[in-house]
């Protein structure tokens, strides 16, 4: 059976959105139906909740690619007749990193908020609602009966969308454990921190609208350190071209003891 591997993991990104976005409060504010979320200054933030379950799906999407033959053990924590399965030892490399009922999350995920050149980019002695405006922009929509391929009566509403080419900045930062991937020189990276690296730079989109275009952004790793020592881009980078490691990883590992 493999060793495992605890690393500590302190990864900064930047966030760019290539179209407007939308993370919803849930909430009305006058004319507008639906509205997005703001910091207590009002300015707009990206929820760590939010990219923590696009990024989740991404792996879970990757581990079953590299695990065909173990799908059944990949799948949200939220399917409950799947939830089990870790009480059996059985550890997805998706579970390792963002946790399950019977495994807490490891990693935390911190919100992504505007970078201070943008922040500067507002003016600071606008009122929230002025300041509001240079973030935002709205749109009237009316929700469509797909089938009969007419409007719903009564359904016009109007959302809000933060502007594009807004740039965030984020971090995630904790330990994982998890064996080391195969064929890599030591120190080299667990499946779980490859899979995590591959799961970031599949997202594509974030927030809602998605189907109509909204939400497109890229994501740019600034800075990796494992155990608080700097990771290179290049290494990184050159740990991407070996995914097919991902397909050595172990179901039955079990946690070492302290």
């Amino acid at each position: 059976m493999a060793t495992m591997q605890t690393d500590h993991i302190a990864l900064d990104y930047d966030l760019l959105f290539t179209m407007p976005f939308h993370f919803g409060t849930g909430l009305r504010a006058g004319l507008l139906d639906r509205t997005v979320v703001r910091d207590r200054n009002g300015v707009l933030y990206v929820p760590a909740s939010t990219l923590k379950g696009v990024w989740r799906e991404k792996c879970e999407q990757l581990e079953r690619l590299y695990k065909p033959d173990n799908v059944d053990r990949v799948d949200t924590p939220h399917n409950l007749n799947k939830a089990l399965w870790g009480l059996g030892g059985y550890v997805s490399m998706s579970t390792r990193i963002f946790g399950s009922p019977q495994y807490p999350g490891p990693i935390f995920f911190e919100d992504a908020y505007l970078t201070k050149d943008e922040r500067d980019l507002l003016d600071k002695d606008l009122t929230k609602n002025s300041a509001s405006d240079l973030q935002t922009s709205s749109y009237t929509q009316v929700h469509l009966e797909r089938p009969a391929r007419t409007s719903v009566q009564g359904a016009l509403y109007t959302s809000e969308f933060g502007l594009r080419n807004f740039l965030f900045q984020g971090k995630i930062e904790g330990s994982l454990n998890c064996m080391p991937a195969p064929g890599f020189a030591s120190p080299g990276p667990t499946c779980s921190l490859l899979l995590l690296l591959a799961g970031l730079h599949m997202i594509e989109r974030l927030g809602g609208n998605k189907s109509t275009g909204k939400g497109a952004c890229t994501f740019e790793i600034k800075k990796l350190a494992l155990n608080n020592e700097a990771v290179e881009t290049t290494q990184w980078q050159g740990w991407l071209e070996h995914l097919d490691a991902l397909s050595k990883y172990d179901y039955t590992l079990q946690e070492e003891e302290a």
